[in-house]
């Protein structure tokens, strides 16, 4: 885990321990709508996955490819997010950039704090056909081809998709 500290720097601890949301995070998550939430993830997360196509280790391949499979197996949707969570972040790790990597923790880190409402579900899983199973496939399969152009487009895409469902046009 990386984190910042204003007039300190920033650290890398080894992530056992969670860091609680600071103030301003906390704040920022409070005046920002969902809408606005996604679409910081469209201008951001589409260009983490082109940088992680052209510089993803085996590791963060074989890491993604967990998570893609753990979250087609998950039995609750609390278990499908975490893996969901863990995708996206994996993402950011093959960028192989310490920055990226920051900016997408921060931008997970308001996405959290940010007040959802009540998301209703009408299964206790996501469905075999659940649309991001295929969009998570072509996100990897981008990365792992090495394909700069597909991964962006595959991961604008597959963000534009949630946010459609949660939305509507975004």
């Amino acid at each position: 885990m990386i984190w910042r500290h204003v007039g300190k720097g920033t650290f890398v601890s080894d992530g056992t321990t969670a860091r609680a949301p600071s103030n301003a995070v906390l704040e920022l998550g409070r005046q920002l709508t969902p809408f606005r939430m996604m679409r910081a993830r469209l201008a951001i997360e589409p260009a983490i996955a082109r940088e992680a196509a052209v510089n993803a280790s085996g590791e963060t391949l074989q890491k993604m490819q967990r998570a893609i499979d753990r979250a087609k197996s998950a039995t609750t949707w609390k278990d499908y997010e975490e893996q969901d969570d863990i995708f996206h972040r994996t993402i950011a790790e093959a960028s192989d950039n310490l920055l990226l990597l920051a900016l997408f923790d921060q931008l997970n880190e308001v996405r959290r704090a940010v007040a959802w409402g009540s998301v209703t579900r009408e299964t206790t899983r996501p469905s075999p056909d659940h649309s991001s199973f295929a969009e998570h496939d072509a996100i990897a399969a981008a990365i792992g081809n090495r394909d700069a152009g597909a991964a962006y487009d595959a991961m604008r895409k597959h963000l534009g998709s949630v946010a459609k469902r949660l939305f509507g046009e975004v």
